[in-house]
């Protein structure tokens, strides 16, 4: 028999029973072999039990969205635009300052969940124009050079 992995949300008659079982005296070895789950996640259950005197936990209820789907896409669009944008710069350009959408840390949870994560960009050497068009002659110069001909500079 295989226990189960990962997170292990029990019914209401499961932790029923699982309290009338522990009442009677069973183990919680016992009790996980029955119910084919992991006898840590029974210990952590009957602890939250005692906790609240046998009465079920309260259900949590998640918060509305701050933000809608347009709202996110512009936040997104405006990081994209200017990477160089912090969190707070993106909420100014999305929102105006009298009624902001969402705090700094909405923008960067939406930004996450787009992909985008606070990095910032790695720097890169200045190269000036002439050292440019230096760079663009040589590999025209190369363009039709063969295998053997690159060999030779390694």
């Amino acid at each position: 028999m295989t226990k189960t992995k990962g997170k292990v949300n029990l019914t209401t008659n499961q932790r029923l029973a699982i309290a009338r079982g522990r009442e009677q005296g069973r183990t919680l070895r016992k009790l996980a072999e029955q119910f084919n789950v992991d006898h840590s996640t029974f210990g952590k259950f009957l602890k939250r039990w005692r906790a609240q005197n046998g009465q079920p936990g309260k259900r949590r209820h998640s918060w509305a969205p701050v933000t809608n789907h347009q709202t996110d896409r512009n936040i997104v669009r405006a990081s994209r635009s200017n990477p160089r944008l912090s969190a707070p710069e993106v909420l100014d350009q999305v929102s105006p300052r009298e009624s902001p959408v969402a705090s700094v840390r909405t923008i960067r949870r939406r930004l996450n969940d787009a992909g985008l994560f606070g990095r910032r960009p790695v720097k890169k050497p200045y190269i000036s124009d002439r050292n440019r068009a230096a760079r663009v002659a040589w590999a025209r110069a190369h363009l039709n050079w063969t295998q053997s001909q690159w060999k030779r500079v390694l």
